[in-house]
């Protein structure tokens, strides 16, 4: 065991990908003498959607891979009266052999685990810097399950297994923040390096701006549960619609969203105002759909204008020297926001720019040239056939 401890600390802590790190670490394990079946490591995150990740890696296939337990499962029947529950609680390994389980006092999944032939099962706390613990169990299917000397070895082990996970988990938990907070490409770039006021890049991009009607008048008439829960729902649909077809969702501005789909190797000008362009489409239907269940439940309903407009603009940081913002910025996005203001006017709920519409093969219809405030030159302005 002690050539995979300076394994751990050598080559094992420079390994970027947990499950990489993992996958090897089992078979150093494995390779010191002790048959392994099963390792798990669980940690608790920092998520909207996750409460704990866990790291998974079985001998049928000697591949890890990552799990998310959803927020609620510490309060469900997975978690009470399981190892991880007693580890938690008394901060100690907690070993069973699985051949000799009792029913009224044995979890659910340490039957799971003896019904698929496993025989001993060890955990072991992982404590962590901030004083959070993560749990770490080994089991094996050998007949005579763990030796003592097996058992100490594995517990031994622990103590250099916890700072690679803590790494792995805390770098996890800043991209995660980051891609709730800034979006995906934003978070990746602040993650390479890219945080000095003033770093930036100028990028084409199909440019979507919307906001809500009448945001001013609910929020007079709505309490705040119901203003925040008709925002959600509004940005849910938003995200859900724009992110499958290659949009940023850069801000959210009150009731309005700054969205970027972006010209890239992959997406040319023309593929990025078609993703924008149908993403606008299809978000209409959805919001149509889910009016008539709002009509239904006798909750407001949801009416907002979109406008599309095309061009280059700065990507990158702004903001004073100690409280920075990732985000477009430019001409480009001035158009796209007074494109959008102009479905208030023309009763439109979606609009287009010539930019826009000149990188397309959809069939569009003319409505208009229009003044645009702080836009130097009359826009000619579109829309979709009824």
């Amino acid at each position: 065991m002690e050539k995979v401890k300076e394994w751990i600390l050598s080559e094992g802590r420079v390994i970027s990908d947990p499950l990489s790190f993992i996958e090897q670490l089992c078979e150093r394990i494995e390779k010191s003498g002790i048959s392994l079946a099963r390792l798990r490591i669980g940690f608790r995150t920092i998520h909207p959607q996750i409460d704990i990740w866990a790291f998974t890696w079985t001998n049928e296939n000697r591949k890890a891979d990552l799990w998310g337990g959803e927020h609620g499962i510490r309060a469900s029947s997975k978690y009470y009266g399981s190892p991880a529950e007693w580890v938690h609680t008394h901060n100690k390994p907690f070993r069973r052999r699985l051949t000799d389980l009792d029913p009224t006092k044995d979890h659910k999944i340490l039957f799971e685990q003896q019904e698929i032939g496993l025989t001993d099962y060890l955990m072991c706390p992982m404590e962590f810097i901030d004083g959070s613990h993560a749990v770490i169990s080994f089991v094996t299917a050998t007949d005579e399950g763990f030796s003592d000397q097996d058992l100490s070895e594995l517990e031994s082990l622990v103590g250099f297994i916890a700072p690679i996970i803590e790494v792995h988990s805390t770098r996890k938990i800043a991209i995660t923040l980051l891609d709730t907070y800034v979006g995906h490409r934003s978070g990746e770039r602040v993650m390479n390096g890219h945080i000095q006021r003033g770093d930036g890049d100028v990028i084409e991009a199909a440019l979507w701006f919307s906001d809500l009607r009448q945001y001013t008048e609910l929020s007079e008439n709505l309490d705040h549960l119901q203003i925040f829960g008709l925002l959600n729902s509004y940005f849910q649909t938003l995200s859900d619609v724009v992110t499958p077809h290659g949009g940023e969702i850069l801000k959210f501005i009150g009731d309005a969203a700054l969205v970027i789909f972006p010209v890239d190797q992959e997406t040319s000008a023309q593929k990025a105002c078609e993703n924008a362009l149908s993403a606008a489409t299809e978000m209409f239907k959805r919001i149509v759909a889910e009016n008539k269940e709002r009509q239904v439940s006798k909750n407001p309903e949801i009416n907002f204008g979109i406008g599309l407009h095309f061009g280059k603009a700065i990507y990158g940081n702004v903001g004073a020297l100690d409280r920075l913002d990732f985000t477009v910025t430019g001409p480009a996005v001035n158009l796209a926001s007074r494109v959008e203001s102009l479905t208030k006017e023309t009763g439109k709920q979606l609009l287009l720019s010539q930019t826009f519409v000149e990188k397309l093969k959809t069939e569009t219809l003319k409505i208009g040239e229009f003044d645009l405030k702080g836009i130097r030159e009359r826009q000619v302005i579109y829309s979709l056939p009824a």
